[in-house]
C-alpha cells in the first residue's frame, strides 16, 4: 500500500440526496448546527446548489470528478456527501474500506457502486481491504478523516477519538506499514476533537494544524514529526479550526500538473494574510462557497473529496 505519491487529480464525490442534520453524529461532532424543521426542504435545495458549484469549480480547474449517487440504499443517509470516511485509494491499486462509528454512516458504504464507477473511468481495481472484518459494533476507523497522510515519507498522523481508535489504528499502520504518530486532543468544552482532518491538513511540503487542540504532552512530538515532513508548518488557532474549518483543506493537482489547494469560503475569509500567502506558495487555492454544508454538517471541503490515487488502465 505504500506509495509517495502525495496529490491526486481524479476525486469522488457523493451527492447529497439525503442531506440533513445527522442526530447519530451530532452526539460527539461539536461543528454540527441543527436547523429548524420549516428549514429542511430549503437547505436541500440551497447544499445541492453548493455542491454542484464545488463540483464544477473543481473540474474547471482540472480535476477529475467522478460523482456517486444512491443506488444501494433506502435508507437515510444524511452525511454521505462525506464520503472521505468510509474508503481510500492507493496507486498500488488497493481499495481499502474503513468501519464507521454510526449506524447511518455503516449504511453509505457502497463498494460495488464505487468499484463499478471506477472501472467505468478505466481505473485498475485490485485488491479490496475490507477492515470491517471481525470487527465488534462499536469500532471505529474513519478513515482520511480519522488517517492524515504523508505519503512522501509513509507517515500518517492520527487523532484519538471514538472514531479513530487506538487498537485498530496500530493494527492499520502495522499492516501497511506506516510511521505512525498518534496523539490525544481536547477542545475548549474539554472534548477530543472528532476527526483528525478537521485540525489537521498535510500536503506535500506544508502542513496546516491546530497546535492548541493537542494534549500538551503530545504537541512538541506532533509539531517536531511536521517540521521533520515538510518545509511550512502553518499552526492555527482553535477558533480558526471551528468556526472557519481552516484545518480541513486539501492539496491535489490538476490534470497538467498544477497543485491546486481546495478549501471552503469560510477557510479562505478564516486565515490571515501571512498564513495565506505561504499557502499559495504550495498551490492555486480553489475556492467554494458550502457555508450551509459546514454549518450542518459539521464538516468542509476536505470531508467532501475522496482521493483517487488509483492506477489508470489507459
Amino acid at each position: 500500500m505504500n506509495q509517495t505519491q502525495q496529490l491526486a487529480n481524479s476525486i469522488i464525490m457523493v451527492k447529497p440526496i439525503d442531506f440533513g442534520f445527522n442526530e447519530q453524529t451530532g452526539l460527539d461532532n461539536e461543528f454540527q448546527n441543527k436547523p429548524q424543521n420549516s428549514e429542511a426542504e430549503h437547505i436541500k435545495q440551497l447544499v445541492t446548489a453548493e455542491f454542484n458549484n464545488a463540483a464544477e469549480k473543481l473540474a474547471a480547474h482540472g480535476l477529475q470528478v467522478l460523482l456517486l449517487g444512491k443506488e444501494h440504499t433506502n435508507e437515510q443517509l444524511p452525511d454521505a456527501v462525506f464520503p472521505n470516511n468510509w474508503f481510500s485509494t492507493q496507486s498500488t491499486g488497493h481499495l481499502t474500506i474503513f468501519p464507521m462509528k454510526t449506524s447511518n454512516r455503516k449504511a453509505e458504504v457502497q463498494p460495488d457502486q464505487l468499484v463499478r464507477l471506477l472501472r467505468a473511468n478505466n481505473y485498475d481495481v485490485g485488491t479490496i481491504v475490507d477492515l470491517r472484518t471481525n470487527l465488534g459494533p462499536e469500532q471505529a476507523l474513519e478513515g482520511t478523516g480519522s488517517l492524515i497522510f504523508h505519503h512522501p515519507t509513509n507517515t500518517v498522523f492520527a487523532a484519538l477519538s471514538d472514531r479513530c481508535q487506538s487498537q485498530l489504528l496500530a493494527q492499520f499502520s502495522e499492516r501497511f506499514n506506516y510511521q505512525l504518530f498518534s496523539f490525544n486532543t481536547q477542545s475548549k468544552t474539554g472534548s477530543a476533537i472528532y476527526h483528525t482532518n478537521v485540525m489537521m491538513s498535510c500536503g506535500e511540503d506544508f502542513a496546516v494544524v491546530a497546535t492548541p487542540v493537542i494534549c500538551e504532552n503530545d504537541r512538541d512530538i506532533v509539531l517536531e514529526a511536521l517540521n521533520q515532513r515538510v518545509n511550512d508548518v502553518i499552526e492555527i488557532s482553535e477558533e480558526q479550526m471551528a468556526s472557519s474549518f481552516c484545518g480541513n483543506i486539501l492539496q491535489l493537482k490538476s490534470g497538467t500538473g498544477t497543485p491546486l489547494i481546495a478549501m471552503s469560503e469560510s477557510a479562505f475569509r478564516g486565515f490571515n494574510s501571512k498564513q495565506l500567502s505561504i499557502l499559495e506558495k504550495h498551490g492555486e487555492l480553489v475556492i467554494c462557497a458550502i457555508p450551509n454544508i459546514e454549518r450542518i454538517g459539521g464538516g468542509s471541503m476536505r470531508c467532501m473529496l475522496a482521493e483517487n490515487f488509483l492506477p489508470n488502465a489507459n
